[in-house]
């Protein structure tokens, strides 16, 4: 009796907790639950990593005379006085020295070259005169052999002269200094009036456009980095509202072994010097860029051990709905399988759900 008693008494627990679970079950069937839900799209998706910087001029130049001379002027050619800021395009005249000393020095080597050649014609004339006498057997062969060395040294002479002739040719032309590229004039050390020399510098002119944005990244996602292909989102300090679309250029053939990262360049155009080299940047980097991916937000994936699920909604009711996910970016997860694009999918709420159940759907 003691027994059967024992068995009637589990029975009927069991009994009530069934009933239990089964008016649970009914209340919650009955019960409509306020969540919130987005919709499965396809979009491009990269992982991303951000990364700062600042910007630098890809050259700095420091302008010397090749000439020693008093520096008469530091204006372009239309008189313009050229200080620090002013753009200057290659080619522009941006200072003149005292010219008057290698002018005078172009006469005397074009003076010399007149006589070496005259020189060179008159040795040249004795020395086929005797080669005729020779055949006559009028000169001899010593006086042949003679007037053909001399015809020799006059003729290195003029080749010495025009040589002298070229080089102070050159001297004249460095007493006008140019620019050698397009840039901004950054430093300017010296002015009308000073003695300059080769060992001097006049300005200091840095290129602006286009302007360099270097980056390191770690070197465990350089194989996902994709040059001319790589994108950044380059954001200016000066400027937190206006990013900027670039692409990765060029990666830096050797990594830091010290950081073990590696060097991506990016090329800003700056055509009317909006942006300058030094400024704070910071680039969003978006490596592995996919196209036409199926994602929903990460909120809306349901994971039970190693599992993944999500909630569809269906005329008013939460479907758990199993999926196959690929790889998160972000705020979303890649969906390889298990829905399509356009389905709604449930993001807040989802805690309180159980397969089945009545929901309402409330805006954000």
């Amino acid at each position: 009796m003691k027994i059967i008693g024992k068995t009637l008494k589990t029975t009927l627990g069991v009994n009530l907790l069934l009933a239990s679970a089964m008016l649970f079950a009914a209340d919650v069937e009955e019960k409509t639950f306020a969540v919130r839900t987005a919709k499965a799209e396809t979009r491009t998706i990269a992982q991303t990593i951000v990364k700062t910087g600042s910007l630098s001029a890809p050259a700095v130049v420091d302008i010397s005379p090749r000439v020693s001379g008093r520096l008469l002027s530091t204006a372009n050619a239309d008189g313009v006085e050229l200080e620090e800021g002013a753009l200057v395009k290659k080619g522009d005249v941006i200072a003149t020295l005292d010219a008057r000393e290698y002018e005078a020095k172009l006469k005397a080597a074009e003076a010399a070259v007149q006589y070496a050649e005259a020189a060179f014609k008159d040795k040249s004339r004795e020395y086929d005169r005797l080669k005729k006498l020779l055949e006559k057997s009028v000169a001899t062969q010593q006086e042949v052999d003679l007037a053909e060395s001399a015809r020799s040294c006059a003729e290195a002479e003029l080749n010495r002269a025009k040589a002298d002739l070229v080089a102070a040719q050159l001297n004249l032309d460095e007493t006008k200094l140019y620019a050698p590229m397009d840039g901004a004039i950054s430093a300017k050390k010296l002015y009308p009036g000073a003695m300059a020399s080769s060992s001097d510098v006049i300005y200091t002119i840095t290129q602006t456009n286009p302007l360099r944005v270097l980056f390191d990244i770690p070197t465990t996602v350089y194989p996902l980095l994709k040059v001319d292909s790589t994108s950044v989102k380059l954001t200016v300090d000066a400027y937190p509202n206006e990013p900027v679309e670039l692409v990765v250029s060029e990666a830096y053939p050797t990594a830091n072994e010290l950081t073990r990262t590696i060097t991506i360049k990016a090329v800003l155009d700056n055509p009317n010097g909006k942006y300058k080299p030094g400024m704070f940047v910071s680039g969003e980097i978006f490596l592995n860029e996919r196209n036409d991916v199926l994602v929903v937000p990460f909120d809306a994936i349901h994971r039970v051990i190693n599992k993944y699920y999500v909630y569809v909604v269906e005329n008013g009711v939460a479907k758990l709905t199993p999926v196959a996910v690929g790889v998160r970016y972000d705020d979303v997860m890649e969906i390889t399988s298990g829905i399509s694009a356009g389905v709604e999918v449930i993001t807040d709420g989802k805690h309180r759900l159980a397969d089945g159940v009545k929901v309402r759907v409330v805006e954000q």
